[in-house]
């Protein structure tokens, strides 16, 4: 040992034990009799699970508190990307989540709520614009029908120059007056001359349409009584009374002179005042402006006006007593089969039968379902017509029966 530890030692503070050597000896021996369990101290286990557990039931947590808020914001991007992709067919499969233009580049997206969740997947529905209406039919000499869609209307009759006949011609009203006002508009400025017609027998009368009691009176009121009218005269003026009284769906006919109750049809006297509901084929009649209209034949009687076939059969066969009613039918045309099953009906033409035009087409399925509405048929359909389309017409499907012939406008 160096001098200088012994110094440094030398330096310390004397101890001393004061106790005496009988109590230290005792302390020694108890502490050797004690067993050595007790002197040492028993070590406790760590239980290794505490550690782990812990750790998981953090990470759970954390993600709790996280997912929501990834979820919420991946809604609304990820059900953008499927209708956008359901909306543009070449859209790439691995393309990035679409970009909603209207938010600011820089802009935060906020998780979605309920209301957001429920646009990003609402699918917005353009409305369509309604349909365009058809246009209407024309032809080079053939005047087309009224359709049923083509809305309310009037038939007001036009006799050639011979008086011979009446063409039955279709206007449309103006729903913003009534319908006499509508009636004397016609008759008052129609120029009939420009078809190649004459003036209509209702020309000086006044027309009025009264409704009583769920009962439509026709009201004919003619200026003059009507004793000194030739026969050809009376039944041109009573045949025209009687189709607009048809067209109109009336119950009755009021005839009138001056207003007053009463009129004569010269030889025949008094009028009926029921409206005709008896059958009439319809023929072809060409005027000399070369315009073609549907006109109604002879009324069928009997028996023969009671099926659809017998007036068939005179439409293609025409009128050898009149030469002015023409066949509906072209010579090279004919009628294979007629079946009938309430309100439908089907007709098929010969397999050699051949229209020579749209036209001709068109003239004859008109004639022939303006003849079948007379015994309450609604639709047809055609078969070996040779064509799928005339006009406004799908010919391969049933057709809706025409309203009304001739449809022309007020000029």
């Amino acid at each position: 040992m160096s001098d200088k530890t012994k110094s440094l030692l030398s330096q310390l503070p004397e101890l001393k034990d004061q106790r005496n050597k009988e109590t230290i000896y005792q302390n020694i021996q108890k502490k050797m009799n004690e067993p050595t369990q007790s002197r040492t101290k028993k070590k406790k286990k760590r239980t290794p699970w505490i550690i782990p557990t812990f750790a998981a039931a953090l990470v759970i947590l954390l993600a709790a508190l996280i997912t929501p808020g990834l979820f919420n914001q991946n809604d609304g991007p990820t059900n953008l990307a499927i209708t956008e992709q359901s909306n543009e067919n070449n859209q790439s499969a691995d393309s990035a989540t679409p970009k909603d233009d209207s938010q600011p580049e820089d802009a935060t997206e906020a998780p979605s709520d309920s209301s957001n969740d429920l646009a990003a997947n609402t699918t917005i529905v353009k409305e369509e614009d309604p349909p365009l209406p058809k246009a209407k039919t024309e032809f080079d000499y053939y005047i087309p029908a009224l359709q049923q869609t083509d809305g309310e209307s009037v038939v007001l009759s036009y006799p050639d120059p011979e008086n011979l006949l009446l063409v039955p011609l279709t206007f449309e009203i103006d729903s913003s007056k009534t319908m006499s006002e509508n009636i004397q508009d016609i008759l008052s400025t129609f120029d009939a001359s420009q078809y190649g017609l004459d003036s209509s027998p209702l020309v000086n009368a006044t027309i009025e349409v009264i409704t009583e009691n769920e009962t439509k009176t026709l009201v004919a009121s003619f200026t003059e009584p009507g004793n000194s009218l030739s026969s050809n005269e009376s039944i041109l003026i009573n045949d025209s009374v009687q189709r607009l009284a048809t067209s109109l769906n009336a119950d009755e006919i009021n005839w009138q002179t001056n207003g007053e109750e009463g009129y004569s049809l010269g030889n025949f006297g008094p009028p009926d005042t029921s409206v005709n509901s008896k059958p009439s084929p319809y023929y072809l009649y060409e005027t000399s402006t070369e315009n073609r209209f549907l006109v109604e034949g002879p009324a069928l009687q009997g028996e023969e006006g009671a099926q659809l076939d017998v007036a068939l059969s005179q439409m293609k066969e025409g009128s050898p007593e009149s030469a002015w009613y023409k066949s509906a039918f072209p010579s090279d045309v004919s009628i294979y089969s007629f079946e009938g099953d309430g309100t439908e009906a089907t007709i098929a033409f010969t397999k050699d039968s051949k229209f020579q035009s749209e036209e001709e087409a068109m003239q004859t399925i008109e004639a022939i379902m303006l003849a079948a509405s007379q015994y309450n048929y609604k639709t047809i359909l055609f078969e070996n017509t040779g064509f799928d389309q005339i006009g406004n017409y799908s010919l391969n499907e049933k057709l809706s029966v025409p309203q009304s012939p001739n449809a022309v406008q007020l000029k």
